[in-house]
């Protein structure tokens, strides 16, 4: 049911936020996704949840810009843990990520369900602390947001400093440590790059999508160029575009949650990209047909 909707100034908060969200984690979504580490993104994204517990439990504020220290801090062990268990076993990687991913995120969901039952706590505003499992863009403030915008700006401006290295890692990166690019140093930054921006995202849209505000514009920007620079400005603008129509969707229509609202939008970006695109199945199906009728 349609709700009385006006672009008033908190959509434009909301709507501010959400864009800068989606074109960040778009642009640097796609090192992820070149580096066939997706799957990584999500279980880094489950494991910071019980980073930004501890940190209330040992602050006892629900300051955002603290709490998003503590969940980098977890990513960060989460990671090492990965490594670590990846390096003396041989398990799968999969399986090795859905380990840490359902340990941590299960760390996180028993944390707070102590956080809500302790008295110690009670005399603190824990509210919304679960919003961070599945996001409340509707309840961002400008706080929220002003920190969303000043953690873009040094991602993006990062990125777009060390781009030349970064794409030649991406792409060949033998040839990038002979001409003595350090791989492993840069392979470091694209992660704690990632990290800030799961951590600045988890209040918008949760632990659970925000790996697909990273993954689904890059799959897409995919489906339309060969160009590694292209591919960058198509993710980072099917990321704010996704966000601003989720936003706009869940405002207007009664019920609608905006974090699920953008993953949906960004999905069928997505699918229609994978089907319509330059390199898209239809594509694909029409070259191969006209080599066909060419023989």
């Amino acid at each position: 049911m349609l709700s009385q909707f006006s672009f008033d100034y908190f959509f434009w908060i909301v709507a501010l936020g959400t864009m800068v969200l989606g074109f960040t984690s778009g642009l640097i979504g796609t090192s992820l996704v070149l580096e066939k580490q997706s799957q990584l993104g999500d279980a880094i994204g489950h494991a910071v949840y019980p980073g930004v517990i501890i940190t209330f439990m040992l602050f006892q504020t629900r300051n955002t810009a603290i709490l998003l220290v503590g969940a980098v801090v977890f990513g960060l062990i989460a990671f090492s843990i990965i490594q670590l268990i990846r390096r003396y076993t041989d398990f799968p990687y999969e399986s090795i990520l859905a380990l840490v991913l359902s340990a941590f995120f299960s760390l996180g969901l028993l944390l707070y369900n102590v956080v809500q039952r302790n008295p110690q706590f009670q005399t603190v505003n824990f509210a919304g602390l679960n919003n961070y499992i599945m996001g409340q863009a509707a309840f961002l403030m400008w706080s929220d947001v002003r920190l969303i915008i000043i953690v873009s700006v040094v991602v993006v401006a990062v990125f777009m400093l060390l781009y030349p290295k970064i794409k030649l890692y991406l792409f060949d990166s033998i040839f990038a440590q002979t001409i003595g690019i350090n791989s492993q140093w840069i392979s470091h930054l694209l992660l704690l790059m990632c990290l800030l921006v799961i951590a600045v995202g988890l209040q918008a849209v949760g632990a659970k999508l925000i790996s697909s505000m990273l993954v689904a514009p890059a799959i897409a920007a995919q489906q339309w160029t060969q160009s590694y620079g292209k591919m960058l400005g198509l993710a980072g603008v099917f990321g704010m575009v996704a966000a601003f129509i989720g936003t706009l969707l869940s405002t207007t229509i009664s019920n609608i949650a905006t974090g699920p609202m953008i993953v949906v939008v960004l999905t069928a970006i997505a699918l229609l990209s994978l089907v319509f695109g330059t390199k898209g199945i239809l594509a694909d199906k029409l070259y191969t047909s006209h080599k066909e009728v060419s023989r």
